[in-house]
């Protein structure tokens, strides 16, 4: 589950920045932020020694202290020589790739694009898979794994330095991989990516896949055909829309189903992007009612903009309109304040189903409720 946008927005500081030192208050750390600086000072300075084993991951004991164990002016110092080696010297990360991919991934284990990459580093020396490597760094350094910027960050530059995903050594550059993180990351809160960098779509694509991400991550060109194909979705009638719809409900491709007290909720695989929007199907039937719940995506922390639910108002106003119906187009003054309060919806009855687009309370998502009046038994002509 991924943090809101802005909170996980505030964790994230400037790529390469290391001006905050002169001035840090170190006296207002918290104890998160203490153990991982008396972590990573300790790792750090262990290597620069040659003392840090080489299964370091699974058998050192992470320090646990209220209390720093460095001080100050030697913390600075590691600051400095870590931001001249990683931004200014541009052999240095190269050479420690070089040193990893050789250590922990001699078989240079690929991603390309696939989950499957995860279990098989378990084969390789460390025997940890990617995501158990993650969940080590992090226990080691004192880092939280509850701050999903931290764990997405720390997961895209591991794609590169275990050689997983990694960019071409010619033009590799630790700053570059850092800013282009940050763009993966946020992408992931969108329907889209799009970028000309192959780099950062090949990582955007492993950890999507890895994390169960929504987003589609696409070239300029990809791109372009997938506009052209939304304009053509967006231009369907309602019958044609509906015809989607109950195409997948009898399809029934069940993929799971959960029961309580006052209902059966049936989750059903779609082929179909309904209203060129929603993506996501369950029926919810009670001793006297079928409904089908159609929604965009099962990310409740993904946004929603006022923006976003005008247009597919009124995308739907026009469809509906297009065959008898008479619904207003989206009102930013009177509906803004129903959706602030959880009191907005549309609703139109129709001969087959009544028909409701509103959103779930307390979350942001948008839905569209389908009360059947009638079994549906067979494919529409």
């Amino acid at each position: 589950m991924k943090q809101s946008p802005r909170d996980a927005f505030e964790t994230i500081g400037k790529v390469g920045d290391f001006s905050w030192m002169e001035n840090f208050d170190f006296s207002q750390l918290t104890v998160e932020q203490r153990n991982a600086i008396n972590n990573i000072a300790d790792i750090s300075v262990k290597d620069l020694k040659g003392e840090l084993g080489f299964d370091w991951l699974t058998k050192r004991t992470p320090i646990s202290s209220e209390e720093l164990q460095v001080d100050v002016t030697t913390f600075k110092s590691l600051m400095n020589f870590i931001a001249y080696n990683f931004y200014k010297n541009k052999e240095a990360y190269k050479q420690t790739r070089d040193k990893t991919i050789a250590n922990y991934n001699p078989k240079e284990i690929k991603a390309d694009g696939e989950e499957k990459f995860n279990e098989q580093l378990s084969s390789s020396p460390l025997g940890l898979s990617f995501i158990e490597t993650i969940k080590a760094v992090l226990a080691q350094t004192g880092l939280s794994s509850s701050d999903s910027a931290t764990v997405y960050y720390m997961s895209y530059m591991m794609l590169d330095l275990f050689g997983v995903n990694k960019e071409a050594r010619k033009k590799v550059k630790f700053q570059n991989m850092q800013a282009d993180c940050c763009h993966s990351f946020f992408g992931s809160y969108c329907d889209c990516i799009v970028s000309d960098d192959e780099g950062l779509r090949l990582k955007s694509k492993t950890l999507y896949k890895l994390f169960n991400f929504d987003t589609k991550v696409y070239s300029i060109d990809e791109f372009i055909e997938k506009f052209e194909e939304a304009i053509n979705t967006n231009k369907k009638s309602a019958r044609e829309y509906f015809d989607e719809v109950i195409d997948d409900y009898i399809a029934r491709q069940v993929s799971k189903i959960e029961t309580t007290p006052e209902h059966t909720l049936t989750y059903l695989n779609t082929s179909n992007k309904y209203f060129g929007y929603f993506n996501c199907m369950i029926e919810r039937i009670s001793s006297d009612e079928t409904i089908i719940i159609l929604h965009k995506n099962n990310d409740l922390n993904q946004p929603i903009l006022a923006r976003e639910i005008e247009i597919i108002v009124n995308r739907m106003v026009k469809a509906f309109n297009d065959m008898g119906a008479n619904f207003t187009l989206f009102n930013e003054t009177v509906e803004l304040p129903q959706l602030k309060t959880d009191n907005w919806y549309r609703t139109l009855m129709l001969k087959d189903a009544d028909i409701c687009l509103t959103k779930f309370k307390d979350t942001p998502m948008l839905c569209l409720w389908i009360k059947l009046k009638q079994p549906i038994l067979e494919t529409p002509n």
